[in-house]
This record gives C-alpha cells, sequence and structure tokens, in this order.
C-alpha cells in the first residue's frame, strides 16, 4: 500500500524537476543568446565607425588634391598689388594652369586700368584745381579792373586853372563884397569836393588793396582738397563779409547796395576758403543784379548765431527755377546758357563740406532773386 503510493509522488517529483530543468535550460539559452546579441551589436557599432572614419578620411584627401590644393595654387598665382605672381607648382593639373595663367591676365589687365583712372583722375583734380584758382583769381582781379576804370573815367573835381583865376581875383584889393563872398564860397565848395573825392578814392584804394590781398591768399591758399586739407581756425565770418561785400559793389560796374550786421560773429573754418566761398556767392549775387538788366540792385546779408552759424547773401536778381536746384551744384552747369563756367558753386559746396559746413541755394523762382544759405560751425 505504502510502495503504490510512493510511485505517483515519485513520478510527479520528476516531471516537476523536469519542468524545472528545462526552464532553466530555456532561461540560461535566453541569457546566452542576449549576450552574444549585444556583442555582435556593439561589434557591428564598432566596425560602423571605422567604416565612417575612412570614408571621412578618403573624402578629405580627395577634395584636398581635387578642390582644396588646385584653389590654393590658383590663389598663389593671383598677386597682390605690387606683388609677383607665383608660378603654379609642379605637377599641377593643366586646367588649373590655364585658369592660374587666365586670372593673372586678368589681374594685370585691371591693375592697368585702375592706374588709367587714378592717372585720369589725378590729372581731372589737378585741371579742376588750376581752373578754380583761376577763376577766383579772377574774381579778385575784377573789382580792381573796374577801381581802376572808375578813376580813369572819373572827371576831376575842379579845374586847376579855374582854381588859379578864383586865388589870383581873391588877391585883389579892390573886389567887391559881394564877389569876394561868391568866388570864396566857390573855393569852399571846391575845397571839400576835392576832399570828398579824395576819401572816395581812398577808401577806393583801400577795396583795391583788399582785393589784391585776396589774391596773394587765393594763389598762397590750398586748392586741392584731395591733397591739401583746410585747417580750421576761429574766424570772424563777419569781417569776411564786410571785405567782400566792399569788392563786390566794383565788380559789374553797377551800383550795388551791400547790408550786413557789424557785430562780429566767429566760426570755425579756413579763413582764405571761406572768404573765397563768400566772395563766390557775392559775385554770383552781382552777375544775377546784373543778368536781371533793369539797372541797379541789393545785396543783403544776415547772420543767425547758435551751435551753427548760418549765413544768408540773398539778391534781388533774376533768381532761379526752383527744380533747378539738384543741378546747380554740378561741375560745369549754369543757369545762364549763354554763360560757360558752373565751376564756382561746384567749388564752393566741396569745400563747404570739407570744412564741415553746408552750402544750399534757393529761389522762389525766376526774377524773384535767390538765397545762397551758408551753414558753419560756431567758433
Amino acid at each position: 500500500m505504502i510502495a503504490a503510493d510512493a510511485r505517483p509522488l515519485s513520478a510527479l517529483l520528476l516531471r516537476r524537476l523536469a519542468l524545472v530543468g528545462g526552464m532553466g535550460i530555456a532561461l540560461t539559452a535566453a541569457v546566452l543568446a542576449v549576450t552574444v546579441g549585444r556583442g555582435v551589436a556593439l561589434w557591428s557599432a564598432a566596425a560602423g565607425s571605422g567604416l565612417l572614419l575612412l570614408v571621412l578620411a578618403t573624402l578629405r584627401i580627395a577634395i584636398a588634391r581635387y578642390v582644396t590644393d588646385p584653389l590654393r595654387q590658383v590663389a598663389q598665382a593671383m598677386a597682390a598689388p605690387g606683388e609677383s605672381a607665383s608660378p603654379p607648382a609642379p605637377g599641377t593639373p593643366s586646367e588649373i594652369r590655364a585658369l592660374s595663367h587666365r586670372l593673372a591676365l586678368l589681374q594685370q589687365q585691371v591693375q592697368e586700368q585702375a592706374g588709367q583712372r587714378e592717372l585720369r583722375s589725378f590729372r581731372l583734380g589737378r585741371a579742376e584745381s588750376r581752373a578754380a584758382l583761376v577763376h577766383n583769381a579772377r574774381n579778385a582781379l575784377s573789382p580792381i579792373s573796374a577801381i581802376l576804370s572808375h578813376g580813369l573815367a572819373q572827371p576831376p573835381v575842379a579845374e586847376r586853372d579855374m582854381i588859379e583865376r578864383v586865388v589870383a581875383e581873391l588877391a585883389q584889393q579892390d573886389l567887391p563884397p559881394a564877389r569876394r563872398q561868391k568866388l570864396a564860397a566857390y573855393l569852399m565848395t571846391a575845397i571839400d569836393a576835392v576832399a570828398r573825392a579824395r576819401m572816395e578814392r581812398l577808401s577806393q584804394f583801400e577795396t583795391g588793396r583788399a582785393a589784391l590781398s585776396n589774391i596773394l591768399d587765393i594763389i598762397g591758399g590750398p586748392q586741392d582738397m584731395a591733397v591739401e586739407a583746410p585747417v580750421l581756425d576761429r574766424c570772424d565770418v563777419t569781417d569776411l563779409i564786410a571785405r567782400n561785400g566792399a569788392i563786390a559793389r566794383y565788380g559789374d560796374g553797377r551800383s550795388i547796395a551791400v547790408s550786413f550786421p557789424a557785430t562780429p560773429c566767429w566760426v570755425r573754418a579756413d579763413r582764405v576758403i571761406l572768404s573765397q566761398v563768400i566772395g563766390n556767392l557775392f559775385r554770383n549775387a552781382v552777375e544775377a543784379i546784373g543778368a536781371r538788366g533793369n539797372g541797379d540792385g541789393q545785396v543783403i546779408v544776415t547772420v543767425t548765431d547758435g551751435p551753427e552759424v548760418t549765413v544768408v547773401i540773398a539778391d534781388d536778381g533774376e533768381g532761379f527755377d526752383p527744380g533747378d536746384v539738384p543741378m546747380l551744384f554740378q561741375h560745369g552747369y549754369s543757369t545762364r546758357k549763354a554763360k560757360a563756367g558752373g565751376l564756382g558753386l561746384h567749388w564752393c559746396a566741396n569745400w563747404m563740406a570739407a570744412m564741415g559746413g553746408r552750402l544750399r541755394l534757393d529761389s522762389e523762382g525766376p526774377g524773384l532773386g535767390a538765397r545762397a544759405i551758408l551753414t558753419l560751425p560756431a567758433g
């Protein structure tokens, strides 16, 4: 009875042990599979990385050989200005040699053209500087010629023979009192006229001397802003206006009334250049009054002080079309078609900019006068 019950129990144990053993074998097999798979994956990753590094190294060598090195050789073949071109290295492909040769020829042509342009620009600038010198000197000489012409054409205030006869008659003892009184009055009037004429001529000579001083300043001053920079200093713009205004009165054979403030106003500018700019603007105003064709005129100058000093030179001349303003400062342009020139305003605008100032023109239209507005840093 006991033996019969033991067999089924032992069989059950054997089956359970077999089941547990099978599960262990399966688990062991699974662990072994995972371990082997991880090793294969690691090996595959390492192999892939090595292959990628090999491909990158191959690409780098290929790029250096077929792209970078040829470009470096081309760059070496292209010499900088003033340097000699390096010939292609031995073994350089023929295409690179041909490209380097063509680029060297192109570079040489570009350098030659740049040199020609620089030479033309230098010659043009030098010619323009000479033209500006002649233009400004002519403007300063014009009033001297007018003063001399006015002095030569001026009739004597009193004839010497008449004065001598009056003096001789006054010396007579028996001269009637009424006659003596008339002769004495005539003599005093003649003396006063001679004195006034003398003062007028002295004023003209002073103006002529100022004009000659301007000419000496023009000849000795800078003319080419590309070579000589303006020397900025503190100067009285009112004094320059007074000097050039007095000169402008004799510039065109007309009676030109010039009014300006007498109070000094200091600016920072090159005195010689600023005087030439103001002289050019006065000259333009006088010519505009003459072109109007109806006699005398006036030029009114106003000065506004502040952080920037504004000088307005207004005339009652022929004026201009406001639409012409953008072209007024172009070299060679003039609103008077029969007049060659157009240098003065171009020169003035450039030098005003070089001194840190501005120049602009304004007009209400033809026949309504014009205004030149100068703006300068306060001194």
